[in-house]
């Protein structure tokens, strides 16, 4: 029995959003011998550590990928005259390994498909900044746009801004990262990934419980969506604000997908009946969310009369949704 929204809100984290623990086992299997057959072949790599949604443990529902930054070594200038190059030279080192079936090469990262798994591992190139400030050069190669360099961002703080927020909000932070994601991605993604991490972050300042916090997701989104305003990096907030490339129409698409989950949370959060209230959370996130109108017995109802869908290998009663799978260290 569900007694509150907090409690609705824990189960729909737990049971439906968060990333199977048998697919992060394999990960954590999987990650340190790639890491290690690139430390091996390539004499050039000055050290590896864990990034991205992964790192800061926010990705939903299945494991995409893995991010991997490589910091490079560059004497002779090599690489800083082209990040083609430094990605060109990680993808024939990550060839060494029995793991890796096939690779693609990306703005910022070799992508590494692999032998009995699903997801990827995507190996970031970069190099140590020297006196340009803090953080790491990442690659940027588009060629098609005229771009061969190098861009100063800050991974490793991205990861310690969301350590450091779990922390102050006793620990909602993070899952609420894969609450509001869940929602994101279901929706096709109207807000980049870390855009929507982001503006969690500013909009949380303490302990609140999810559907609070939600709320408050919501609120942000809508205010950091107007034309004039932006969203500064939680990990580098000298730097371009992680929104700087998203085009009007793109933001205004956004703010109105925000507007109207918006005004459905804090009818939901305001209400004062609890079923009514899950059901419009329902309404927010989906056949996923434990509500009255999910129920197992209204889905059979559901059923008997044929208002229900099928998508894939999951029945959905009424409005469903499907995850977009997230994409690592797009382009900003």
């Amino acid at each position: 029995m569900i007694e509150s929204q907090q409690q609705a809100f824990e189960k729909f984290e737990k049971g439906s959003v968060r990333v199977p623990d048998s697919e992060n086992r394999e990960a954590k299997k999987v990650h340190p011998e790639i890491r290690g057959t690139l430390e091996e072949h390539l004499e050039e790599v000055i050290k590896t550590f864990l990034s991205g949604s992964y790192s800061r443990k926010v990705q939903v529902v299945r494991l995409n990928d893995v991010d991997v930054i490589v910091v490079l070594a560059d004497p002779d200038g090599t690489f800083a005259a082209s990040a083609g190059a430094a990605l060109q030279w990680i993808r024939e080192a990550a060839k060494g390994s029995d793991l890796v079936r096939r690779t693609k090469l990306g703005v910022r990262a070799v992508k590494l498909f692999l032998h009995g798994h699903e997801f990827t591992v995507d190996l970031v190139a970069s190099r140590e900044p020297g006196d340009r400030g803090e953080g790491l050069l990442l690659a940027r190669h588009l060629p098609d746009e005229g771009y061969d360099d190098w861009q100063l961002l800050n991974p490793d703080g991205q990861r310690q801004a969301a350590k450091d927020k779990n922390g102050e909000t006793d620990g909602t932070y993070v899952p609420g990262v894969r609450i509001v994601k869940f929602w994101n991605e279901g929706e096709g993604k109207p807000l980049h990934s870390y855009h929507g991490e982001s503006i969690l972050w500013h909009a949380l300042d303490g302990p609140v419980g999810y559907p609070e916090a939600v709320v408050r997701f919501f609120d942000e989104a809508y205010a950091r969506l107007a034309p004039s305003v932006r969203t500064p990096d939680p990990g580098a907030p000298d730097a371009d604000p992680v929104d700087h490339r998203l085009e009007p129409e793109e933001r205004a698409a956004a703010r109105s997908r925000v507007e109207k989950a918006r005004r459905i949370a804090h009818r939901a959060f305001e209400s004062k009946d609890l079923g009514e209230a899950l059901d419009l959370w329902a309404e927010v996130f989906g056949s996923a969310f434990p509500a009255p109108s999910t129920s197992s017995e209204r889905i059979g109802d559901a059923l008997g009369s044929g208002a229900a869908g099928i998508q894939g290998a999951s029945v959905r009663s009424g409005r469903g949704r499907k995850v977009v799978p997230a994409r690592s260290w797009s382009r900003r």
